[in-house]
């Protein structure tokens, strides 16, 4: 088997995985095919955005420079054609990439300050209608019980 031959079934591999693992997505979800469609362009949108809110999350000031710096290290790694995995292999050269940008923006993300993080990247319209509001906590009422006159209990066990 040449190296070619090797690459392409690598690649299918890759393909006959990513469209499994799309199914079963799709499946496990409550969603129609229309639906299903509508958030993967919602995601693809996100993805083409992303490098732009990115740059003007490091451009604001109240953004930490330990934060700057890691993201000015994410844009050089990404661009730099040196690589673990080289990236001219096809189907796993950009299995590096894959694994370690997601991690060190989960990274980057815990570094930014809640606000700054909302203003540049505001909820998804659809993601707000869909989290339903999550009740108090026990023992942790934050508004009166019905019939209780305005009376908030301590905790459960109250009386």
């Amino acid at each position: 088997m040449t190296w070619q031959e090797i690459a392409a079934l690598s690649l299918l591999v890759l393909l006959a995985i990513g469209v499994v693992g799309l199914l079963i997505w799709m499946r496990r979800s409550a969603r129609s095919p229309a639906e299903t469609a509508a958030e993967l362009r919602a995601v693809g949108v996100d993805l083409v955005r992303l490098p732009g809110r990115l740059r003007r999350v490091a451009a604001d000031p109240r953004t930490p420079r330990r934060a700057r710096w890691w993201l000015i290290g994410l844009a050089i790694y990404v661009a730099s054609p040196i690589d673990p995995i080289p990236d001219f292999l096809p189907g796993i050269g950009h299995l590096d990439e894959v694994i370690v940008v997601p991690l060190v923006l989960a990274h980057v993300r815990r570094m930014i300050p809640p606000e700054v993080w909302r203003e540049h990247f505001p909820p998804r319209a659809d993601a707000a209608r869909a989290a339903p509001e999550s009740p108090a906590p026990r023992g942790y009422p934050d508004r009166a019980a019905p019939g209780d006159g305005g009376r908030h209990a301590a905790g459960p066990d109250s009386s």
